[in-house]
């Protein structure tokens, strides 16, 4: 038999043009694998968890225990059904025994080869499974529906919805006569409530440049041995496109030691080696406390000190301030803000009522803005026109004009964000005092951007906008490179999220390391708010009829949303409660 090894299917790592949205279905397709597949992947799963504490604004919950499905030896004469049903079941189990079943299907030389946790698609149960097509001469393609895929990194990249990928595999015969996978494409298939069980979302905590916050890096990482690989990623450093935006107390060359990582009593003990070992005293402050920020918010482990030692040596010792520590996920204690016949009201003690000190704006005012200290308040007069709330005997000034301009955004530099809809490369920042300073952005390039956000720690900003290619809707978060002021220099490379999110008009970050999308998703006919995790699934909140705009304070029970009617409703455990009347476009500080 002639056989030759399948083309690589593209790395998801970059998903523009890695997806296809619709199954190619092969001549004798074999129907029933789906179920089969289905049904072992089902019976070796826990339930998904669906109980643990509510911590409002953390990124992650503490969850119970993992559970992996079962993976048995290849059956004598198998057919080649058989084998990729097999491999399929091993390689979602492979986890539990370092991939030693899948490879027992594999032969010799592609045993060797396949590199099993380059990627991991992650299919949903309810599109249906993988779909196997096998042909006479026992080559295999699997076409399967994709949810997700996870790189080595552990960075996961949400498919747009009905995607799907065709995965290649070659047969042939042993020489005793047995069917075995001879190619293949690196990764495995797993299904969404494996991977749940299997996985663990965790931050990995970064300082900002000016070293003031900690900024997550979401990563999702194995259940088992969870905090030794979390270890490692965070030694590793940052994801590329947030690298220009953070730093690290990392020296170089850092590693684990031989003693690895334990933890007993709620005491997390972490061994260093290599690098770690020329650790300056400004290295090893900041380490220690990206590392006890990690390692506190480990899902499933209940971590409350964390000891660090090279080579088995006394512990380290900070010696850092702690009022000088960066600190994690800031937000205001005010808010929403809104605007309410042309004039900034905030919603206090369950009541609207407005702002003082504030005159009331021109008529047909939108989208107003304010910084996390309230003292940089802005709003837009006119598609055109963007002006600064001064103190009611002053009124207001004029900031930046323009032909349309984006809704203003203010970070905790109080610089205000804004620019052109019609984008040209770049978008404009301006200080309290009027300064401009424009912040190039290429891949913004002759697209329409609907919404930015600037994240609370200053790091990243969350941007929708039309599509590169086809014209589709898309929301980015890049990093936010400044200077040692904090003026912004440059937006960085782009991290695509919410795919799924098929019409976006609005984004707000509802947390660190997660945001609040309004848009359309689904089958639903309409405007919905969706959290999408910068790295992570979407997941949409119950719709509210006529919603028109979206605002985020910290934590699932800080959204709201306002109506075309005027309405501002809250989220208040699975429901939205009606809070309010006759204002538009909320906001929260920062």
């Amino acid at each position: 038999m002639s056989l030759t090894h399948p083309a690589h299917v593209p790395h998801p790592a970059h998903p523009r043009g890695s997806w296809r949205r619709r199954p190619v279905p092969g001549s004798r397709a074999v129907r029933a694998a789906a179920a089969l597949v289905l049904a072992l992947v089902m019976a070796g799963c826990a339930a998904i968890p669906t109980s643990g504490p509510v911590r409002t604004g953390d990124v992650v919950l503490q969850s119970p225990g993992f559970a992996v499905p079962l993976a048995n030896d290849p059956p004598a004469d198998g057919t080649p059904l058989e084998i990729v049903n097999g491999f399929l079941l091993a390689g979602a189990a492979g986890l539990s025994d370092e991939f030693t079943v899948a490879r027992k299907v594999l032969t010799p030389q592609a045993a060797t080869a396949w590199d099993p946790v380059a990627r991991v698609l992650v299919y949903p149960l309810l599109g249906g499974g993988p779909e196997i097509t096998v042909s006479e001469s026992g080559n295999v393609v699997v076409d399967v529906p994709v949810q997700g895929s996870l790189d080595r990194d552990g960075v996961y990249t949400e498919a747009p919805a009905d995607a799907h990928q065709q995965l290649q595999l070659t047969l042939s015969r042993t020489s005793d006569d047995q069917w075995r996978i001879s190619g293949l494409d690196d990764g495995v298939l797993i299904s969404a409530t494996d991977f749940e069980n299997e996985y663990r979302a965790v931050p990995l905590y970064f300082a900002s440049a000016d070293g003031t916050q900690l900024v997550p890096d979401v990563r999702w990482l194995p259940a088992s041995k969870v905090a030794v690989y979390a270890v490692r990623a965070l030694l590793d450093g940052p994801v590329d496109w947030l690298r220009d935006a953070v730093r690290t107390g990392t020296p170089e060359g850092s590693r684990l030691g031989p003693q690895s990582v334990s933890i007993t009593d709620q005491v997390a003990l972490v061994d260093l080696a290599g690098g770690a070992a020329t650790a300056d005293e400004s290295q090893r402050n900041l380490l220690l406390a990206q590392l006890s920020a990690t390692m506190e918010r480990l899902p499933g482990t209940a971590v409350s000190q964390v000891e660090v030692s090279v080579a088995g040596g006394l512990p380290w010792v900070s010696t850092a301030n702690p009022a000088t520590l960066p600190i994690r996920d800031i937000s205001s204690t005010s808010g929403p803000y809104a605007l309410s016949d042309d004039v900034l009201v905030e919603l206090a003690d369950s009541t609207i009522t407005p702002v003082e000190g504030v005159a009331p704006l021109p008529a047909g005012s939108r989208s107003p803005a304010v910084s996390l200290d309230g003292t940089v308040r802005v709003a837009l007069t006119s598609p055109g026109v963007l002006v600064r709330l001064l103190p009611e005997e002053a009124g207001a000034t004029t900031v930046l004009v323009g032909s349309q301009l984006i809704a203003p955004a203010v970070d905790r530099y109080n610089w205000v964000w804004s620019g052109e809809v019609e984008s040209v490369g770049a978008l404009t920042a301006i200080t309290a005092d009027g300064t401009r300073t424009t912040v190039a952005a290429d891949w913004l390039e002759a697209l329409s951007i609907r919404s930015i956000s600037v994240s609370r720690d200053g790091a990243r900003i969350a941007i929708v906008h039309t599509g590169t290619t086809d014209g589709r809707v898309e929301v980015d978060v890049a990093a936010i490179v400044r200077d040692e002021s904090g003026r912004p220099l440059r937006i960085g490379d782009r991290f695509q999220v919410g795919l799924s999110v098929e019409d976006a008009v609005q984004v707000a970050w509802a947390d660190e390391a997660s945001l609040v999308v309004l848009g359309r998703r689904g089958s639903v006919d309409a405007l919905v708010a969706n959290q999408v995790p910068v790295g992570g699934p979407t997941t949409s909140l119950p719709l509210v009829r006529g919603a028109v705009s979206v605002a985020a304070g910290l934590g699932n029970r800080s959204i709201y949303l306002a109506d075309a009617d005027g309405g501002l409703f809250s989220r208040q455990g699975t429901t939205w409660v009606a809070v309010g009347e006759g204002v538009i476009d909320p906001t929260f500080p920062g």
